[in-house]
């Protein structure tokens, strides 16, 4: 029976806007209408594909007084999403200040090509059962037991809980033969993420007795698989759902598990508007649907160790682990310091395997001239030049842009340029030079140069045919595995000293990744650095991590970051360096007015020039917003935010704005 009063819908389209729109039902167009629906709607000269929030029969008074547009038509015949799903998104919008229309996109496969998606073909989703579930064995790791029960005993009282599983992804099997078949049996579904595409096959091995109840969702799959992908969740086809960042918006119903794994890892926090974590979009979906929200890492992320509370366990590890010994560079002006040279000679006399890590790639990550102390720098991001000794190249790590090592130089035409600092090059080449009958090779990432290199390199590492790799982070992603009897951190230095509050925790993982490439409890570690007695070297040279968590935790109390403050990130960047700076002093003055008004429990940070401060060409400029009240912080960066853009963009001026930024740089 159609409505007996004029219908009216509540749109949100997807542009940079933070506002719904209304239009008018028109008589024409048949049919119930309800939020979740995707309608055709004229915005401007353009026709767009927006999203129903709500419909209302009343409208308001602004809305009133100008002539409502219709809508055009209808691209869903009913409601394509879950209201729990446009619940969460308005929560996203909200939380991350990111504009509705463009987190309601995310819900959806993509762009829609036309064809109106087939009605459900029942109102409830087939939820399958599964056989009883395995009581608990002795053959799970002591350290799942107390968790695993706790899941449990959540899942049996439908009851939302967080669990943190302080374990590998290895180690996840016993936990999902646990805990599948109690979610199945309960006629509730399963929401898996990862962090990269290339962890779903792993999962999806663990959960081989289910797979015909699974299904895989993310970016990287082909548009039309992605979009058969999604109807086969929307319509209950499927009650595990395995993905990366983007698959916390699949419309699963009836939601009972959320895992997370890998959950300190940086892909889950999203680079481009809207700027969400899907750490925390997966905690409050479970939270929505009261399911039990379990994260999974075998180094989980400071902010979820204070949010589960320490996990138990963590000392355990200390039992049959890799030797580490720590070397003290400040007693050493050597890039190998002789602790580590002779460890690595030693391993030569047994024929084993060293593997070297350094983070830098090139021959120096930068080029100093000693006439007059300027770096030789990117023009369009204004950062160092990483020097490439073999073939005389300059390389920018941000955006790219290449030039030849120059014989003088630019600032004053001095003739001394010399290397700065070290990167793999060089150490290769000192290597090469004290152990020269040693097979030396070097992995790191260089599309061009190494796109079949690198492969050839692994393999031969595999059949022990190298004697020492020297590698970057591209070792942690290495297939096979280029695991060796001897790990070195050559200078972990570098990665503690990035001005980011960060940086520790950053660093922290990333080194235990690194050991675990040891092949052996047999193996030997060694780590040069001038700082023994940060807490970083401190756990890693006990295999302790209460050690790193405790101090970090203290050290972030006591300055107020995360997980005990708040931070929003705000940068303005465009084409012309006097306005950017202009806008960022006018947006910081803008903030502390609007602060002032409210609580004296937040500060505003800068404006600073942004690291890097040129990117590809655009000016930089950022502002930190920190405290401890959300709400308040919030609300004064989207009543300035509007005022800033509302004054227009000369000189390509854009602002952006990171809720809960992972990092203070890029």
């Amino acid at each position: 029976m159609p409505p007996s009063h004029p219908q009216y819908l509540q749109v949100a389209v997807p542009r940079r806007l933070f506002r719904v729109f209304t239009y008018a039902v028109p008589s024409t167009i048949k049919g119930e209408w309800a939020p979740g629906m995707r309608v055709r709607v004229p915005f401007g000269r353009e026709t767009l594909i927006g999203y129903i929030v709500r419909v209302t029969e009343d409208v308001d008074v602004e809305d009133a007084q100008r002539r409502i547009k219709e809508v055009l038509g209808r691209i869903d015949d009913e409601a394509s999403l879950p209201p729990e799903i446009v619940t969460l998104t308005e929560w996203v919008a909200e939380h991350y200040l990111a504009p509705l229309g463009q987190c309601l996109r995310l819900a959806f496969p993509g762009a829609p090509d036309g064809r109106r998606i087939a009605p459900t073909s029942s109102t409830e989703p087939e939820i399958h059962q599964d056989p009883q579930p395995r009581a608990l064995g002795g053959q799970a790791a002591p350290v799942l037991e107390p968790a695993m029960e706790e899941v449990a005993d959540a899942l049996t009282a439908a009851q939302h809980v967080k669990v943190l599983l302080p374990v590998a992804t290895h180690q996840l099997q016993k936990f999902l033969e646990d805990a599948i078949p109690r979610v199945l049996n309960a006629r509730r579904t399963a929401l898996i993420l990862v962090p990269e595409i290339h962890r779903v096959p792993v999962i999806q091995g663990m959960l081989g007795r289910w797979r015909e109840l699974c299904e895989v969702y993310h970016g990287g799959l082909p548009a039309s698989q992605r979009r058969a992908a999604w109807t086969r969740i929307r319509e209950g086809a499927a009650s595990i759902v395995i993905g990366t960042r983007s698959a916390v918006f699949a419309p699963l119903t009836h939601l009972g598990l959320v895992l997370v794994d890998q959950e300190d890892h940086h892909a889950y926090k999203a680079e481009n508007t809207p700027r969400y974590d899907a750490r925390a979009v997966a905690s409050e979906r479970a939270r929505l649907s009261s399911a039990v929200m379990v994260f999974a890492s075998a180094h989980p992320s400071v902010a979820t160790v204070h949010a589960t509370g320490s996990p138990e366990g963590f000392g355990s590890e200390r039992q049959a682990s890799p030797h580490v010994t720590v070397v003290d560079l400040r007693a050493s002006a050597h890039m190998l310091a002789p602790a580590l040279a002779e460890a690595i000679g030693l391993k030569l006399e047994r024929r084993e395997k060293s593997l070297l890590f350094l983070n830098r790639k090139g021959y120096a990550p930068v080029l100093v001239c000693r006439d007059c102390g300027q770096a030789i720098r990117c023009p369009e991001c204004a950062i160092g030049w990483t020097y490439h000794k073999q073939t005389r190249m300059l390389r920018c790590a941000h955006c790219g842009r290449e030039a030849i090592a120059p014989d003088v130089c630019p600032s004053c035409a001095g003739t001394r340029i010399v290397p700065g600092g070290f990167g793999t090059e060089a150490l290769e080449e000192a290597v090469r030079v004290q152990f020269p009958a040693a097979r030396v090779a070097r992995l790191e990432q260089d599309a061009r140069a190494r796109k079949h290199k690198n492969p050839a390199i692994l393999t031969l590492m595999a059949a022990g045919e190298l004697d020492i790799l020297i590698g970057t982070q591209l070792v942690l992603t290495a297939h096979p595995r280029p695991v060796a009897s001897l790990i070195a951190l050559v200078y972990p230095d570098a990665a503690l000293h990035l001005p980011d509050f960060r940086a520790a925790e950053h660093a922290y993982h990333m080194f235990r990744e690194v050991m675990t490439l040891a092949d052996s409890a047999d193996a030997d570690i060694v780590i040069q650095t001038n700082v023994p007695e940060h807490h970083v070297m401190q756990a890693l040279a006990a295999g302790d991590p209460s050690i790193f968590y405790q101090n970090e935790l203290a050290d972030r109390a006591a300055l107020g970051y995360p997980p005990f403050g708040r931070l929003i990130g705000l940068r303005v960047s465009g084409t012309r360096e006097e306005l950017v700076i202009a806008a960022g002093a006018r947006w910081a003055e803008l903030l502390r007015s609007e602060m002032s008004k409210q609580t004296p429990s937040v500060q505003v940070l800068g404006p600073i020039a942004a690291t890097p401060a040129r990117l590809r060409g655009r000016i930089r400029w950022q502002l930190i917003v920190k405290g401890t009240d959300d709400a308040a912080m919030r609300h004064a960066v989207k009543t300035t935010l509007t005022q800033m853009e509302s004054a227009g963009r000369t000189g390509g001026l854009r602002y952006d704005v990171d809720v809960d930024p992972q990092s203070l740089m890029g």
